[in-house]
This record gives C-alpha cells, sequence and structure tokens, in this order.
C-alpha cells in the first residue's frame, strides 16, 4: 500500500506540474491572459480524480502479483509431481508448434505466389500489348484519319476560374470518376509497379458537335495518364487511358491512385521545381503528385488548305499567306486576342533599396506565407550544411579563429529562427487552407520579416553559388515574385479567396494561361496548343510516323499554369488505331513523347 501512495503522491505533483506549464504555454501562445477561474477549477478537479484512479490501478496490480506468486509456487509443486510426464508434454508441444509453423510458412508461401501469378500476368499483358501485331489501315480506317485530320478540338482554360466549376473537363487534380477506376499502374525500372501520372479528363458528353465529332463516343468521360515520374521505360506508353461510359453520375467522386504516386517530373527535378521545399527532413515526401487543376473548354477549328482559283480571297496574297491568314483569325475567335507579357508579378527591374510590394493587399494567403517562409528556410538549411560541412575540415577541438567564426553563424542562424517561431510555423500549410487570408498581424510579422531580410539581417551566406543573385538580400525580389504568383492562383482556386486578388493582378496572371503569346503570334504565328483530334505538332518525328495508320487522340503541349513543361517545348500525344476508336478500345491507344 505504502509504494502505491507514493505512486499518487508522484503522480499528484508531475500533473500538478504539467497542467502549470500546459497554461503558461496557452496564456504564452495567445500573447495575452486567458480567464483562468474555470480552466483552474477544472484542472483542480481532475488532478484528485486521476490521483485516485492510478492508486486502484495499483492496487489491483499488486493483487495480481500476489496471485501470481501463489499460482507460481503451486505450479512448481506440480512440476515436480508431474515430472516423469513433461519429456512427453514437451515432445507434443514441440510436434503442435511444428505443424503450427508449417501451416503458418504454407499460408504465407501461397500468397506470395499468389501474388508472383498477379504480377508476371500484368506483365505478359503489357509485353503482349506491346508487341502486338496490328492489322494494316484498311479503306475505312483512312477515311477516319482524313477526316479527323481535317479538324480539330481546340482546348483552353477556363480562367479566371469559375465557381462552381460547370464542367466534367479539366486538367490536373485528381479524376473525377466511379470508385471503380482502374488507375493505370506500370512496372518502373526497379521492377516494383508504380501508378501513373494522372494529367487530364474530357466529358465527351459535353463536345460541341463539330466535323469529326462522329468519331468520338457521345458519352462517357476519357481519362489521360502519362509517366512522369521519370522511372519508367517504354512500356509505360501504354495503357495511358480510361474510358468509363455513359453519363457522369452523382456518386462519382475524387479518386486516388491506389499506389504511391511520386512526385510529379521525379523527385530530382521536383527540388528544383519547388525549391521552398527543400527545408523539409524528407522533401520528397512533400513535392506535389498532383498538377494544379484547371477547367478547359473545347472548340472546333477547321484545317484550313491553301486558297483556289475563284476564292473570293485569292487575290489576298499567296495561297499559304491567305491560308495562314484564315487560320489565324480561327485561332484568335477561339483563345481570344493574343495576350501580351505583364511584368507587374516579375523580379526583374524591381527596387532593392526598398522593400518590393507586387500589389496591394501582399502577402495575402497562406499560400502566399507558404512559398516565402519555404525559401527562407530552405536557405538557412543550405547554409547551416554548409557551415557544419566546413566545421567537419577543421581539426577538432582546435582554437583555429575560423571555427569560432563558424560557429557563431550557426548560433546566429539558429537564433534567428527561434526568434521568429510564431511566423515560421506557416511555412507549413494544408492544401485546404492555401487560399485563406492571412490576418492582419500575421501580414504585419511576415512583411516585418521580409524587411529585416532585405536589410541584411541573415549574415553573408558561406555556400559558393553560382550566381551572386541567389543570395541574400539579392534573391528577395525572387522570391516574392514566386509568391505573389502562387498566392494570386491558390487565391483565385478558392471562391472564398477571389476578393484577395485586384484586376490588374488577374490580367498580369492571364498570360500564364493563354495559347496566343505576343509578340511571337502576330510575328510568327507560333503557338503551343492542346488539342484532340487534327494534326499534331511535329517535333522529331512521332507525329510523322503515327499519323499514316493513326488518329491523334489528344495533344499536350508545355504550359506554365500546370507546371507542364514537356522537355524543353516538347508535345506528348495520345494515338489510337481507327478500329479501336471505333471500337472504344481506348487502352490500346499509345502515348509518344518528343521535346527538342
Amino acid at each position: 500500500m505504502l509504494d502505491a501512495i507514493l505512486t499518487f503522491v508522484a503522480t499528484l505533483l508531475v500533473a500538478v506540474f504539467a497542467m502549470i506549464m500546459l497554461l503558461a504555454g496557452v496564456e504564452t501562445w495567445n500573447g495575452a491572459m486567458i480567464e483562468p477561474f474555470l480552466l483552474r477549477r477544472t484542472l483542480l478537479l481532475l488532478i484528485p480524480i486521476v490521483g485516485i484512479g492510478l492508486v486502484f490501478l495499483r492496487a489491483r496490480r499488486s493483487l495480481r502479483k500476489a496471485r501470481a506468486k501463489r499460482e507460481a509456487g503451486d505450479s512448481r509443486e506440480n512440476a515436480r509431481a508431474a515430472g516423469q510426464a513433461r519429456p512427453a508434454l514437451d515432445l507434443a508441444r514441440r510436434r503442435t508448434k511444428a505443424a503450427g509453423g508449417d501451416a503458418a510458412a504454407k499460408i504465407v508461401a501461397e500468397s506470395q505466389a499468389q501474388a508472383k501469378r498477379s504480377d508476371d500476368a500484368h506483365r505478359a499483358k503489357i509485353r503482349a500489348h506491346v508487341e502486338r501485331k496490328a492489322p494494316p489501315a484498311s479503306d475505312a480506317d483512312r477515311a477516319a484519319i482524313a477526316l479527323a485530320s481535317r479538324a480539330c478540338l481546340a482546348i483552353r482554360h477556363v480562367f479566371p476560374p469559375r465557381h462552381p466549376q460547370r464542367l466534367m473537363s479539366f486538367f490536373g487534380g485528381v479524376p473525377l470518376a466511379p470508385d471503380d477506376l482502374d488507375w493505370p499502374m506500370i512496372h518502373n525500372r526497379k521492377g516494383l509497379l508504380e501508378p501513373l501520372t494522372f494529367m487530364g479528363q474530357v466529358d465527351l458528353g459535353a463536345l460541341p458537335d463539330g466535323p469529326a465529332r462522329s468519331l468520338l463516343p457521345a458519352h462517357g468521360c476519357l481519362y489521360f495518364f502519362a509517366p512522369m515520374s521519370g522511372n519508367f521505360d517504354g512500356d509505360a506508353s501504354h495503357f495511358v487511358v480510361r474510358y468509363v461510359e455513359g453519363k457522369a453520375r452523382k456518386d462519382w467522386g475524387p479518386q486516388h491512385n491506389p499506389g504511391f504516386l511520386e512526385p510529379i517530373d521525379g523527385a530530382e527535378n521536383a527540388r528544383y521545381r519547388y525549391p521552398w521545399l527543400t527545408w523539409h527532413d524528407k522533401p520528397e515526401k512533400v513535392y506535389p503528385r498532383f498538377y494544379p487543376r484547371i477547367e478547359i473548354e473545347l472548340g472546333w477549328l477547321e484545317d484550313v488548305a491553301e486558297v483556289e482559283e475563284g476564292d473570293p480571297d485569292a487575290g489576298d496574297g499567296f495561297p499559304w499567306e491567305v491560308a495562314k491568314q484564315r487560320r489565324r483569325q480561327q485561332l484568335v475567335a477561339f483563345h481570344g486576342e493574343p495576350v501580351s507579357w505583364n511584368d507587374a508579378l516579375s523580379a526583374h527591374g524591381k527596387p532593392t533599396d526598398r522593400l518590393w510590394i507586387p500589389f496591394e493587399g501582399f502577402p495575402t494567403n497562406r499560400r502566399t506565407a507558404e512559398v516565402l517562409l519555404g525559401y527562407l528556410k530552405s536557405y538557412i538549411k543550405e547554409e547551416t550544411i554548409g557551415i557544419k560541412a566546413r566545421l567537419d575540415t577543421l581539426p577538432a577541438g582546435s582554437e583555429d579563429p575560423e571555427r569560432s567564426a563558424l560557429s557563431a553563424l550557426l548560433e546566429r542562424f539558429a537564433q534567428f529562427e527561434k526568434d521568429r517561431w510564431r511566423i515560421f510555423q506557416l511555412a507549413t500549410t494544408g492544401e485546404a487552407q492555401r487560399g485563406k487570408a492571412l490576418d492582419e498581424n500575421q501580414r504585419t510579422e511576415l512583411l516585418a520579416l521580409l524587411e529585416e531580410l532585405r536589410a541584411g539581417a541573415l549574415p553573408e551566406g558561406v555556400l559558393e553559388r553560382h550566381y551572386m543573385h541567389k543570395r541574400l538580400p539579392m534573391v528577395l525580389n525572387d522570391w516574392i515574385a514566386r509568391a505573389a504568383v502562387e498566392g494570386a492562383e491558390s487565391a483565385l482556386a478558392d471562391p472564398d479567396g477571389i476578393a484577395q486578388v485586384p484586376d490588374a493582378v488577374v490580367e498580369a496572371l492571364r498570360y500564364r494561361h493563354s495559347v496566343l503569346r505576343d509578340p511571337d503570334f502576330s510575328k510568327n504565328g507560333s503557338y503551343a496548343q492542346h488539342q484532340m483530334l487534327g494534326r499534331g505538332v511535329a517535333i522529331q518525328d512521332a507525329a510523322e510516323l503515327m499519323a499514316p495508320e493513326h488518329i491523334l487522340l489528344l495533344q499536350l503541349r508545355w504550359d506554365n499554369a500546370l507546371d507542364w513543361h514537356m522537355g524543353d517545348a516538347g508535345a506528348a500525344q495520345y494515338w489510337i488505331r481507327p478500329t479501336d476508336l471505333a471500337g472504344r478500345r481506348f487502352e490500346n491507344t499509345v502515348l509518344t513523347f518528343e521535346s527538342h
């Protein structure tokens, strides 16, 4: 009983101490005293209840120990009396254990064999698709190919975003589909099954009537995937499209991949694409797995041939020049007027002698803070690692002045973060919270921190960076520019965040979402268009090789708003044979990927 009393007293003291620290922590967090009456009365009530409960549990434990001791003594007496029977009993136990072990091992072996058979069947299915011999194109096939090439469904972003989204057609995000959607899984270079990255979906039932509309199903959704992680070989160009028949139903919902999806464009590239995330202990765990979701609209553009004699416009110039002008008119009619570069959110030419504020209300939301603070934390992490690496090259325990200076730098970086722990918590923001506006205190603290960085609050970097502008404070405007774009896009994607973004900022972002950009379009007619059907852009030789026997089901080009770079201004093109398209065998679609 004495040990139970001592346990109660010790527990009581620890509980009181913990409650006092909790209360102090809450008060410190809020920055002001809280109303103590109700909380402290609750603590005074909880402490004796917890103590009595612990005494009761301790007493029960003591009784169990005493009972176990008596039973152990009886067992020893019984064991001596049954000494002659022990060898037989042990033998029986060993046989039973062996039989049980054999059964468990048999179950495990059968499970492994079944998994291997399933995996082998998956490999064989892919291999059969890769090596299949398709029959030569028939006259009907060639007619379908010709029909598909004479017109295309051009694709444009819906910008600014609409709330709520009206169409089931969009790029990025996750599929909206039935729960049983068959997400493509392909063996990567390590031999492990890995999901492909979702690129977008098209609601076929919402397509407008047009020249080649008869080639596509009247209803259903197409889901497009691609091997974007960089972990795959050529087999991943197969089984990249899924088709769900019928109209979308109310029970369709967001479908996440069935396995571990790698970061988009791979972890190695992600650290350059998302440098504000490298401060995490395992950044590869937090890099994005999905592209931003953007609603899309589709419209028909007819192929424009050279004018012939007798055409009303034949006298307007060379036949090919007239055709080019007609093509431009169609593009402008669908995509809108060409958009010129707007440097309102660019760091180029912005002041460094004072803090640059891109627009009124900046920093706007949690996403803006996440990017800015992520850049800073990553910068401090890089410098800290560099200092420690240099310290490791110095003799241990020496009184070297360089060691003292480097140790002092480490302390300054650590103290800098410690003193600003409250605002640094905004560096971690859930996806659902990114469009949430910062309150006035958070904005004030963040602006004060930016001003400190501009004024040189951190010591000069020790790393040998390739470009001087990557050091603070020279790099600060680059951070602000990226944070302004990311924060504004997050605000526009949130129905409650639209008011955070001034109209001038919306116009500055329009360039990111536009297909037609000046001066390139007006000068030489160049553009990068997503499309279904039509003629695929020629990058290397894929379009030339595939076009004679395939229809271009979908073409995806580089797109800044989606973080699609497609190599160097390349294209991902999904090709399908006419017979497979007519038979709705979209699983036979083949993906080609080329860049300059």
